[in-house]
């Protein structure tokens, strides 16, 4: 297709020619024509532009939208559907000029776009500052907002200057603002729906790069006879606004050609309901050939009083599922290339979302109400959204019967319609009128007011309300049960009742009227009593009053006054009553009790009745008329009647007796005192009353009765153990008791012992009476039967309940109870050992001992037991032998071994342990003996654990070496030097012998002395932490006998445990010189031992070293016999070696200075030369340390 530079649109209209939009024109506010000003300042916003925020947005949405002009697209500024599309930005420029001709000060710019279905909905209020503006000039200001509802809405733009503006009026700038909710522009299908030849094409299009279109391009036709379909993606149009006042619909931009016969019809469908309805029709030739440039049309329909390109849409089309459909078909006859379509804008009011909504109540004030009459509640409601709204108050929980209604604060009644119309942050008083019906309960009822949205009733406030009913108040005065009446002359007390039978409490004022009254009587309120008092309802007040008779008045005489209540509250509520008084006679009586009637035994039964009886003296001038009663505080539930005889007439000077009864609890208690009686008579002719003496003499009788029962017992009793016995010991008398539990028939040998509540009791056991509660204990026996009683005898056992001061029971045939049992065959080991440690010597064998016994009175052929040890560290050189008894074969260790013992039988357990000779010292053994026998009460198996500890403390180790000089050969007469080195690491001192065995005629000369037959002595100190090292110097000397011999030396302690011995063989040559004398051969050879020390010496320094430097440098020959051996190098200080005397070649040597190793702290070993130390000491410190 050959791109175009530019697209042509021919403006053609359906139904009528494009004229002025009357709702797309701007208009100030009382706007008059603008003129120049001569002084002041006069701004106004006389310019709105739009622009979207991005080059995206403007080429989607530039073609139907306001922004103009559109680069290549001849569109008139006026043709446009909608300003931006909903939650798209756009850029709003506003232009302020100042008319006037002074500067305006800094000026305040207010951009608000309002929600046009709803009153005071500001979905957009923001304010910049603006420069000030000279006369005459102008500047412009822009805001970038995003909308967030769909619809026809409203701009108002303000200019205020800080500066008085002369002109205010025209400062407004008002505008339509729409946003459209969806804006296709045919670039992709994917989620539409399409059937047949509708398809994208980019042969022409507005934006984008394609267009909507039904057939099969510029150069060619649709078919024939065929029916297509293109469906806009699901929409959810449920938000829409009912009944909106502006058009809400679709508008498209459309080109192409069809023949006659063929059409296009577009729809909107309810996806819901599946109504669909028809919008509009397109058919006929717009344009053919797209060669010089598409020529494309849109709607002007007139709709809502305005005409604009947005085809109306049927509100019954929007629903969750709403979508538009484009049908397009053809006939058989004619073809042509078919429809193109782009930039489909839908518009429509969008409901105001519930977020926006917000209402909230306060209690203002509250007005109770009598039944029958009208209170109040004041209210507060407030609207928290930012939308206007209509606010529906009710109350719920209201009472049946009661009335209600609401009014604003002015007293009108609100509609219960249309409710309360609030604007956004306004708070108005209503008020809840409420009446109570005629029979309402007095008090608080509990309300609840709530107060909804018109909108969302999910949005709403509810407040807790208290309505009281306000009780009514009323007093009432009563007459006395009896006429108050006082003899002549007297003043006498008497009581008025006055009660309040409304239902609040409250104060009521008495007032006495005695105008009818004869002379010389008066009545007067007590000298405590106040003339206003409160009176509760159900809480009636005995008001104090006191009468005055006159002395000459005759008895008998009646009158009256009378006395005023009156309510303080309501002074309406007030009550008067005449109340009549007497004048009586003047008594003169006595009452009490005659000696006799005093002096009778006065002890009660619990549950029995006692007859009190009391005598009345006349004691007056006159016949008199006595009521009697016995007064008493009544006390538990002793029960008194009171006297049912007649009032007594008695005549002077007579008597009569009445009595009354007495009756003690059927639980009362021993020594409890019954209440005290008070003999009472009133003279029935003065109104006089007499009291006697209390009278307060009976008293509880004492009642024993104690109970035992046995609760639990063994089914057996099992020897070697306690056998637990429960009782239950019951007082059923009427007071506290100290009960005795005592066995009988029990075998000397038994033992018995009781305990209450966990502790040892030996006396008494003390029991409440059953009136002070528990009356009951638990008491547990222990008998114990000793481990040889035999099996299965039968013992009848007697427990008896006693009490412990011997008082008599009243019913002994609960005081025992009786058991029979058997004894049990039991089978119970006893395990017992040392509990002492054993201490133990290594290599030394050492026993660990326990007795076995079966102390039951059966056979236990079922023991199993078993001999365990263990070491610390382990040593698997210990070796163990365990053995059941004397006698018995050692049984493998860890391993079970069954056993039988008989009663009271019992066995030696028996480890023996040989304990290797490189156990370490302190090794610590446990030897444990486990027991498996017999049966506990339990049933179970009784398992005993006996455990000894070996504490491996103590060692007896020594060790011994020679030097070794064999393989050479000695000359007779010449001493032979040789070392024995010995070393103790006992735990204790040693103290050892030294001998040796040679040839007769061979000598051995040890530490300087002679060794002879009793040997030498040799003491060592403990050297189990430090070993203890002895080297001894000893040289061999042969007299005579043989050459060749060998010499054993050895070493034993008295108690032969340390022993020692080792032989090396030596070799001898015969002396050069026969002649010489035994003396003078011992003193030779005593000095040849020295230079034989001398000679070894110079050898082995000569080996150490490594050179002995000659005068002529030549090596001296030393023939091997005139070599003597010194001890060896690793156990004792080596002798200087020195070379034959009777060379005649050899010649003084030098030798080279060598540094010596460090001296021990206690200085040169004994024996020890310097020059030794300094060849051969390293050793002798190394020796020391693999000893240590």
């Amino acid at each position: 297709m050959t791109s175009r530079p530019a697209i042509v649109l021919v403006l053609l209209f359906l139904f009528a020619s494009l004229s002025p939009l009357a709702d797309l024109e701007s208009t100030h506010e009382g706007m008059l024509a603008p003129s120049a000003r001569a002084t002041g300042v006069d701004l106004t916003v006389n310019d709105v532009s739009f622009s979207y925020t991005s080059s995206t947005d403007e080429a989607r949405y530039r073609m139907f939208s306001s922004n103009h002009p559109i680069p290549l697209f001849n569109r008139p500024a006026e043709l446009y559907v909608v300003d931006t599309v909903v939650d798209v930005p756009i850029y709003v420029e506003l232009t302020v000029e100042n008319l006037g001709t002074n500067p305006s000060g800094t000026i305040d710019v207010q951009l608000k776009i309002l929600h046009d279905e709803y009153q005071q909905f500001e979905m957009v209020n923001v304010t910049q500052q603006m420069s000030a503006l000279n006369g005459g000039s102008s500047n412009s200001i822009g805001f970038t907002v995003t909308p967030s509802y769909a619809g026809n809405h409203s701009l108002q733009a303000i200019a205020t200057s800080m500066v008085l503006d002369d002109q205010p009026f025209n400062n407004q700038y008002n505008r339509h603002f729409t946003v459209a909710s969806h804006y296709f522009n045919c670039d992709d299908l994917s989620l539409w729906t399409t059937t047949n030849e509708w398809g994208t094409n980019s042969d022409t299009s507005l934006s984008e790069g394609s267009a909507c279109h039904v057939g099969n391009g510029e150069s060619s036709t649709y078919g024939a006879s065929t029916t297509s379909l293109l469906e806009t993606p699901t929409i959810d149009m449920s938000d829409a606004v009912n009944a909106p006042t502006k058009t809400n619909g679709v508008s498209f931009f459309y080109t192409g050609s069809s023949q006659q016969g063929d059409e296009m019809k577009f729809s909107i469908k309810n996806g819901v309901s599946g109504q669909i309805s028809e919008l509009g029709t397109l058919s006929g030739t717009i344009d053919q050939a797209f060669l010089d440039g598409a020529s494309w049309q849109t709607f002007s329909v007139t709709s809502q009083g305005a005409t604009s390109p947005l085809v109306p849409a049927s509100a019954s089309g929007f629903s969750t599922a709403t979508t538009f459909q484009f049908v397009f078909t053809s006939n058989a006859i004619d073809n042509d290339i078919g429809f193109w379509l782009d930039d489909i804008v839908i518009v429509y009011d969008q409901k105001v979302k519930a977020k926006e909504y917000s209402i909230s109540s306060a209690g203002v004030s509250t007005n109770g109400a009598l039944p029958g009459d009208w209170g109040s509640v004041g209210i507060a409601l407030t609207n928290d959204g930012n939308i206007s709204d209509y606010v529906m108050p009710t109350v719920e929980n209201l009472p049946a019967d009661w009335d209600v209604y609401f009014a604003h604060d002015s007293g009108v009644s609100i509609n219960t319609q249309t409710g309360v119309l609030l604007a956004p942050g306004e708070t108005k008083i209503i008020h809840m009128k409420l009446m109570p019906d005629e029979n309402a309960t007095t008090g608080f009822n509990q309300l609840t007011f709530t107060a909804t949205s018109s909108q969302y009733q999910s949005v709403n406030t509810t407040l807790p309300v208290q309505f009281q009913v306000l009780p009514d108040r009323e007093p009432l005065i009563l007459q006395p049960e009896e006429r108050p009446s006082c003899p002549p002359g007297y003043t006498c007390p008497f009581e008025v009742e006055i009660q309040n039978i409304g239902d609040a409490t409250d104060v009521f004022d008495l007032d006495i009227n005695q105008l009818t009254l004869p002379s010389g009587w008066g009545v007067q309120f007590s000298w405590a009593q106040p003339t206003s008092i409160l009176v509760r309802p159900d809480q009636p007040v005995l008001v104090g009053l006191s009468m005055t008779v006159p002395l000459d008045a005759t008895p008998d005489t009646i009158v009256s006054f009378a006395i005023q209540a009156t309510s303080q509250n309501n002074t309406e509520k007030h009550h008067s009553l005449n109340i009549n008084i007497a004048a009586s006679m003047i008594s003169e009586a006595y009452v009490g009790m005659t000696t006799s009637q005093a002096s009778s035994d006065w002890h009660i039964d619990a549950g029995e009745t006692k007859i009190v009886s009391f005598t009345i003296w006349n004691n007056a001038s006159r016949q008199d008329i006595f009521s009697m009663t016995v007064e008493y505080e009544p006390k538990g539930m002793w029960i008194i009647e009171q006297p049912s005889r007649p009032d007594a007439v008695i005549n002077p000077g007579g008597t009569t007796t009445f009595t009354a009864r007495v009756t003690a609890p059927e639980n009362a208690q021993a020594g409890e005192q019954a209440p005290a009686l008070t003999p009472k008579i009133t003279s029935e002719r003065s109104g006089m009353s007499v009291e006697g003496d209390p009278f307060e003499s009976i008293k509880v009788s004492t009642i024993r009765n104690l109970g035992v029962s046995l609760i639990d017992a063994p089914d057996k009793l099992r020897p070697g153990a306690y056998n637990k016995f429960v009782f239950d010991v019951v007082n059923n008398g009427n007071g506290p008791v100290s009960a005795l539990l005592s066995a009988e028939n029990i075998p000397s040998t038994w033992t018995i012992h009781y305990r209450v509540d966990g502790e040892n009791t030996t006396g008494p056991i003390a029991l409440n009476s059953p009136q002070e509660g528990t009356n009951n204990i638990t008491v547990e026996g222990y008998i114990y039967l000793p481990s040889d009683e035999s099996a299965s005898v039968i013992h009848s056992l007697t427990f008896t309940a006693s009490d412990a001061v011997g008082e008599v029971d009243i019913d002994a045939s609960d005081n025992s109870v009786s058991i029979d049992t058997i004894t049990a065959s039991v089978r119970i080991p006893s395990l017992e050992g040392s509990s002492a440690s054993t201490y133990a010597m290594v290599g030394t064998t050492v026993s660990v001992h326990a007795n076995l016994t079966n102390i039951g009175n059966a056979m236990d052929d079922g023991i199993i037991v078993r001999g365990m040890y263990s070491s610390s560290p382990p040593n698997a050189g210990i070796v163990a032998f365990f053995s059941t008894g004397i006698g018995s074969t050692s049984k493998p260790t860890n391993e079970a071994v069954e056993i039988m013992l008989a009663p009271n039988q019992f066995t030696h357990l028996t480890m023996d342990l040989i304990l290797p000779h490189d156990l370490i010292l302190n090794t610590r053994i446990v030897v444990s003996f486990e027991v498996i026998a017999g049966m506990n009460e339990e049933q179970q198996p009784y398992q005993l654990t006996y455990d000894a500890l070996i504490i491996v403390d103590q060692q007896r180790k020594f060790s011994g070496e020679l030097s070794d000089p064999s393989g050479l050969i000695h000359a007779t007469g010449v001493g032979v030097p040789l070392f024995v080195n010995l070393s103790s690491a006992s735990s204790q001192s040693e103290t050892v012998v030294l001998e040796v065995v040679a040839p007769e005629d061979w000598q051995i000369v040890c530490n300087g002395v002679l060794v002879g037959d009793e040997g030498q002595n040799i003491t060592f100190e403990a050297g189990h932490l430090t070993p203890q090292l002895t080297d001894i110097p000893c040289t061999l000397h042969r007299m005579a006998g043989p050459l060749e011999e060998k010499v054993t030396f050895s070493v034993t302690s008295p108690d032969g445990v340390i022993t020692w011995e080792n032989a090396q063989v030596f070799t001898f040559t015969e002396r050069v010189n026969d002649d010489v004398s035994m003396n003078v051969e011992m003193m030779a050879g005593g000095i040849a031992g020295v230079l034989a020390f001398t000679l070894l010496l110079a050898v082995l320094l000569r080996k150490r070293i490594g050179s002995v430097v000659f005068e002529e440098n030549e090596p001296k020959e030393i023939p091997p016999e005139a070599v003597q051996s010194g001890p060896p190098v690793t156990n004792g200080p080596p002798v200087s070696q020195n070379t034959d005397s009777n060379s005649t070649d050899s010649t003084a040597s030098m030798l080279t200075e060598v540094p010596h190793p460090p001296l021990p702290e206690g200085g040169l070993p004994d024996g020890w030369t310097m020059e030794q130390w300094s060849h051969y000491g390293e050793q002798y410190l190394d020796r020391l340390k693999g000893q240590a």
